[in-house]
């Protein structure tokens, strides 16, 4: 299929919509053309591991766990100042899960997750469609999740192609096939191009109250066709450890529910490399959770031999402090270094106070990015002692386990089993507590739709379970029995629906597609909501949807938790803000105070055409700064000021090393931290320096305004004012703080040493009447 015919139309040069990464996605030309677009790919894509040593030019250390950088991205904070704007990315694919309730908002997430390293994003649907017989159509207003429709899958899979051909990588689209709908959800989700699913008849059994028996049925029409798509599947073993009271008892239990997805996906004929085994590290501080967590692990990796593993972040114990759940995720994230992944899926660190914003699903990929990389490799230098505590604990683990699975062989089966009440129950097995999730054979949702299928049953589809037997007339064997479990025989693959002139599985010309069905409960009308909020192209913060207008305050108040949560609503209420709420409260000292995060809606746009954007700096080049000093040589006089230690950032301005000042010729005399400003103006005038350059990090009562001002006025009173070029640096220092102050000019946090040197050098030519000009003949 060519560019133009998978691309939305619309009003875009050569009618083809492509994205500028300076521009925001253009969601009404993604829904244009809708009905008649096709997803480009089926089927599941890996990262490709990098051979171990490889480099990320210029960077001149090698890496073991990466794979290749995508064409465009947004590297780590650190990396643009000290680490040559390299992006490593780690071998294992990381998903982003995104929940907005409406699924334009979360293709603008997709494309920012995308940029900082994501390529598997999940969509969490609203959790009442688990409840749904049938398919839903229209694109109607979700919470906590989205509905999965077609349109929905459609439109997301449209928007992900775009989006894969801006940053140049696969970017996998995930969603759940669940509840009495299931398998219809499979058909829906090979046909638009879905790339993975959570598939587990037990999360049915026992989370949803499907009958038994309709649950295994469901489930197996549900694989064999996700395997006919190659989508890979994720079982739903980790919600017993996210119910049960103590999650780290149900670990025995957890391998038995993963053993009973894997043995029935194998048997219908899925590969282990496309069933992932969703595994949560079952506990988390102040538990000492990595010597409980590793065992479970290990034990896990041990039993599942070449399946896919899938490992998930914890949720069971977030609160609504984001530091705490990100030091728990990485955590997680160094049991995973210290055993393995395929897929790293990361959580949102506000996911324990609010419905995540979205550029918390970008801070969770940037902590599974970040810690990943930096552990790069340490399986190699750091070995598991499988002849201690964790080989013991992991054996323990396991033979628990597997007295669970004879337990349940001895009862009858599985079903006997979930009828006994034996998952989810918090009991250590083989200690019971008799608090387990219990099922009746004959009850459920469902109960009594399974019916045994006549003998010249036929459905006239490429991937379908059980018995299908192709009539006579149309190319069957007579009385054939057709294929009584999986999808249909090797030969048949692909046939069984020519003599019907097809499916939708093969042809997607016969997809039905049903456009919105409500006139007011629709995505065109949320995006005239979103305009109306932004009327004229005004600017308001975001985090959930577009142009929310939701903000934060942070606030210490010195007063207890309660007293401190009403002030800061009162203080918030006072500011403008609508709606205010507090989402989280942490006491410093029950007498000394508490900070207190507020959130609440601005109700008001700012207008860009009215704000003052200060011009981006035209430095000139490395060539041009050195021929200047090196026809006028240039010193210049440095020290850290006042009662100030800091002394890293002044010496990156300097070094060298750092791109500083002496890679350009300029001398430098360095006085060292802690220094009394007369004596920073008595070394320039001995030295005949050209500039004064002086750093001040302290801001406790505005000692550094206080330091700049003193070196301005004792200039004077020296008399060498006009002598010297007067500079200032510091993390919260500005260009239009130093003037204020006196000086001819500061710098603040993330300057660089060619930066300074422009400045050094402009001004003296200025000074001197003249203009400095770069190669190609302009002044600068």
């Amino acid at each position: 299929m060519s560019t133009e015919d998978r691309s939305a139309k619309g009003p875009h040069p050569g009618g083809v919509y492509r994205l500028d990464p300076g521009r925001p996605i253009d969601i009404g030309a993604v829904l244009e053309g809708l009905e008649d677009y096709r997803p480009r790919r089926r089927g599941w894509a890996w990262r490709g591991p990098l051979p171990a040593g490889s480099r990320v030019p210029p960077a001149p250390f090698g890496y073991h766990q990466i794979s290749g950088s995508p064409d465009r991205s947004v590297p780590l904070p650190a990396a643009s100042r000290y680490f040559w704007s390299i992006d490593p990315q780690p071998e294992v694919t990381i998903t982003s899960e995104i929940a907005s309730g409406h699924f334009e908002d979360d293709i603008r997430r997709m494309r920012m997750v995308a940029w900082h390293g994501a390529d598997h994003v999940m969509v969490i649907r609203t959790a009442g469609q688990s409840h749904f017989d049938g398919l839903i159509e229209g694109t109607p207003e979700g919470v906590g999740g989205v509905p999965i429709t077609r349109k929905q899958l459609r439109a997301t899979r449209r928007a992900l192609d775009l989006i894969e051909d801006e940053v140049g990588r696969p970017l996998n689209l995930h969603s759940y096939v669940s509840g009495l709908a299931g398998p219809e959800m499979a058909v829906l989700f090979v046909e638009e191009g879905v790339n993975g699913a959570h598939q587990d008849p037990q999360y049915n059994v026992l989370y949803r109250n499907v009958n038994m028996v309709r649950s295994f049925v469901d489930s197996a029409e549900a694989k064999t066709v996700m395997n006919s798509g190659s989508l890979v599947q994720i079982d739903g073993a980790h919600n017993a450890g996210a119910t049960a009271r103590e999650a780290w008892k149900v670990t025995p239990e957890l391998l038995v529910q993963h053993a009973v997805n894997c043995a029935f996906s194998e048997a219908l004929g899925y590969p282990r490399d496309l069933v992932c085994l969703s595994t949560v590290p079952p506990t988390a501080p102040p538990a000492p959770n990595v010597r409980l967590d590793l065992p479970y692990a290990v034990a896990l990796r041990d039993l599942f031999v070449g399946f896919g593993v899938r490992a998930q972040m914890n949720t069971r114990y977030i609160e609504s402090d984001a530091r705490e759940a990100t030091v728990t995720h990485v955590l997680n994230l160094l049991v995973t270094r210290l055993t393995s992944a395929d897929i790293q899926s990361t959580i949102t660190p506000d996911e324990g106070r609010n419905v995540p914003w979205h550029y918390n699903n970008v801070a969770a990929v940037e902590t599974a990015k970040q810690a990943l990389v930096g552990m790069d490799g340490l399986g190699d230098i750091v070995s598991l002692r499988r002849d201690g505590p964790l080989g013991r604990a992991a054996r323990e683990i396991k033979e628990r386990a597997v007295l669970f699975l004879e337990e349940i062989l001895a009862m009858g089966g599985y079903f006997a089993a979930a009828e006994a009440g034996m998952f989810v129950d918090s009991g250590y097995y083989p200690e019971r507590a008799g608090d387990g999730i219990a099922r009746r054979l004959g009850g459920g949702v469902g109960a009594g739709t399974v019916v045994p299928r006549e003998d010249d049953y036929w459905a006239p589809v490429c991937a379908h379970f059980g018995r299908s037997s192709r009539p006579a007339d149309f190319g069957g064997r007579s009385g054939g029995s057709g294929s009584r479990t999986g999808a249909q025989p090797e030969s048949d693959v692909g046939s069984a629906c020519r003599p019907a002139g097809g499916c939708t599985l093969c042809r997607p010309d016969l997809i039905p597609y049903v456009d919105e069905l409500d006139p007011e409960d629709n995505v065109h009308r949320r995006l005239e909501a979103a305009a109306a909020r932004r009327p004229g192209g005004l600017l308001r913060p975001e985090v959930e949807w577009s142009g929310d207008g939701v903000m934060t305050l942070t606030l210490f108040l010195p007063a207890g938790r309660d007293l401190a949560a009403a002030a800061a609503l009162e203080i918030a209420g006072r500011l403008g803000l609508e709606k205010p709420e507090v989402i989280h409260t942490h006491v410093m000292h029950p007498a000394e105070g508490t900070l207190v995060e507020v959130k609440g809606i601005l109700p008001f746009g700012v207008d860009p055409a009215s704000l003052s954007v200060p011009e981006a700096k035209n430095l000139l080049d490395e060539d041009t700064i050195r021929k200047d000093v090196a026809a006028r040589p240039m010193t210049i006089v440095a020290a850290t000021v006042g009662q100030d230690e800091h002394s890293v950032g002044m010496r990156e301005i300097l070094d060298m090393k750092h791109g500083g000042l002496e890679k350009f010729g300029i001398k430098g005399h360095y006085l060292g931290t802690s220094v009394p400003v007369e004596k920073v103006l008595d070394a320039a005038v001995e030295s005949d320096a050209d500039a004064v350059l002086i750093s001040t990090i302290i801001t406790h009562g505005d000692v550094h305004r206080k330091e700049m001002r003193k070196l301005h006025d004792l200039a004077v009173e020296k008399g060498v004012r006009d002598r010297f070029i007067l500079v200032a640096g510091g993390t919260t220092v500005t260009s239009e703080m130093a003037r204020e102050a006196g000086l001819d000019a500061g710098f603040g946090r993330g300057t660089k040493g060619i930066e300074v040197a422009d400045f050094l050098v402009r001004a003296r030519a200025a000074r001197e009447g003249r203009e400095v000009k770069g190669p190609d003949g302009d002044a600068r």
